[in-house]
């Protein structure tokens, strides 16, 4: 059995899965408080990606599948207003709409990507 085998047998049970992740959380965890200096690029993963996830969609899936597009510009929208959020000083509704646009958009991909997959 090579690595990736070996691999896809640990990701694919739940038990395995959910052991991977708090390991990973753990390394993150202790990495930060080792380097705490670190904080920062780790506070500027989430908008960051958030924008990349949103271009991958439009480049992967184009303009035809409109959900896709909306998931696609939803997740660049909230990456933007969620960089805007830590930047910026808001007020309470402000920050809070700059907060649900990401949750949004995750949720419109994950319909997205259920339609993708039923045919």
């Amino acid at each position: 059995m090579n690595v990736s085998q070996s691999a896809d047998t640990v990701w694919n049970n739940p038990v395995g899965r959910l052991l991977t992740l708090l390991v990973g959380g753990g390394l993150v965890a202790g990495v930060l408080t080792i380097y705490p200096q670190l904080l920062p690029v780790v506070r500027w993963v989430v908008p960051v990606s958030l924008v990349f996830w949103g271009a991958s969609r439009l480049y992967r899936y184009g303009v035809a599948d409109s959900l896709s597009l909306a998931a696609g510009c939803l997740l660049m929208l909230g990456g933007f207003t969620y960089a805007s959020y830590l930047l910026i000083s808001m007020g309470e509704l402000a920050g809070t709409v700059a907060q649900l646009v990401p949750v949004v958009g995750i949720f419109v991909e994950m319909f997205a990507a259920h339609y993708r997959n039923q045919g």
